[in-house]
């Protein structure tokens, strides 16, 4: 087994998406010298979890730029990273109530500006897109047809193996215990694993998900972020269903995945209402439940029968629980901290999958340049201090009948 080394130029702690996508782009240009730690295996913590769905539609016009401009590694993985990565295009249809109408048309003319290709569609349209859908619960669709989903696990394992060719350092089960500072607590000096190993470096990147909260409370910064406990329910849906796309059904609350292999589909609760936080010491141990619980079964499956009333024949087949790491304001961290050479990669709310390739650029650029290079795309809304300084990125047109961060 590959000894770890006493020396590294980058350390990232965490190999699940951003990690991965980091280690990747620091290494296309060139650094050298980058181990990757992950305390359980690559992709196996929220990126395994996640359910994948891919959409440009967000009523903040940042992400909106992030996913545009991160669509074409998953169009065209393979080239990009010698590895398919799952890129189902069955695309993503949006509806929302009566009372968001406009916010609906003013969202997605921003997003066409920005390059999204979506547009809204008539209940005719969204016959042909989704023949089951009641369409008499909504009051107006968009549909972009190059969303869909894809597989987070394999983009993951993709990242990986690109940056393991580029020289990168993977080290599995290898849990950080420790970020290790100056004595007066003002500069990175390294990092010590469970294992009492200690990595000397200048600069480290911090992409744990929630385990960023305990590693820099360690160092002395405080990082606001939870894990939320979400609750997946695939389900049978009773009739062989030709076309299905990913749907956002933002009247009940509710996303739809379809499964194109088995013809199942995956209901996610996008409700926040009455979150569930899972202790952090718990969720660190994976002591938290891992199936859904009856009432959130009952919820998911009311909800989708409200909106496809002639799929009577539908049955769950098995349900999960996830953790997702939420920050205060549903905005990722991707900032310097307070201390010298600590960089964070994390807190990504729900919208890490589908925005993966620009933010792997991001932080790199953060490490490198200070500042981001990305076309239309600043690092202000994600620094850490925001929260302070009462200054969360706020959405132009948001939807009024829903607390979800996620849009």
């Amino acid at each position: 087994m590959k000894q770890l080394p006493e020396t590294a130029d980058v350390v990232i702690i965490g190999a699940g998406l951003m990690g991965c996508c980091t280690a990747f782009e620091l290494a296309k240009r060139s650094v050298k010298n980058i181990v990757v730690l992950e305390k359980n295996a690559i992709g196996s913590g929220a990126t395994g979890q996640s359910s994948g769905v891919l959409r440009g539609h967000y009523s903040y016009e940042v992400l909106t730029r992030m996913a545009v401009q991160s669509l074409d590694t998953f169009k065209y993985a393979e080239e990009i990273l010698g590895a398919d990565v799952g890129y189902q295009p069955v695309g993503y249809l949006f509806g929302v109530d009566h009372q968001n109408i406009e916010n609906l048309q003013k969202n997605v003319e921003m997003q066409k500006r920005n390059g999204v290709y979506t547009d809204m569609v008539s209940r005719e349209e969204v016959k042909e897109i989704s023949p089951y859908l009641d369409t008499d619960l909504f009051g107006a669709f968009s549909f972009e047809p190059e969303g869909g989903y894809g597989d987070p696990v394999l983009l993951s394992q993709a990242y990986a193996e690109a940056a393991r060719q580029l020289g990168v350092t993977f080290k599995q089960h290898c849990a950080v215990d420790r970020v290790m500072t100056s004595q007066d607590g003002s500069s990175i000096v390294g990092v010590e694993t469970v294992d009492h190993h200690f990595i000397s470096t200048p600069s480290v990147i911090v992409a744990a998900g929630v385990g960023a909260h305990h590693l820099m409370k360690n160092a002395g910064v405080e990082v606001p972020i939870k894990g939320q406990r979400a609750q997946l329910i695939y389900i049978d849906p009773g009739a062989e269903i030709k076309k299905a796309p990913s749907f956002g059904d933002f009247v009940q609350d509710q996303y739809i995945k379809p499964e194109v292999s088995s013809g199942h589909l995956l209901l996610g609760n996008a409700d926040h209402a009455s979150p569930h936080f899972i202790n952090p010491s718990d969720y660190d141990k994976g002591r938290y439940p891992k199936h859904a619980t009856e009432k959130a079964i009952e919820t998911a499956i009311t909800k989708f029968s409200n909106a496809f009333p002639t799929l009577d024949n539908a049955k769950l087949l098995a349900s999960y629980s996830a953790a997702y790491e939420i920050t205060p304001d549903g905005i990722p961290y991707i900032s310097r901290t307070p201390v010298e050479g600590v960089y964070l990669c994390t807190g990504f709310s729900g919208h890490g999958y589908k925005i993966t390739p620009v933010v792997g650029k991001l932080t790199a650029d953060l490490v490198l340049e200070g500042e981001s290079t990305q076309e239309g795309i600043s690092l202000s809304p994600f620094r850490l201090s925001r929260l302070n300084e009462n200054d969360s990125l706020k959405a132009a047109h948001p939807y009024t009948t829903t607390i979800n961060a996620h849009v």
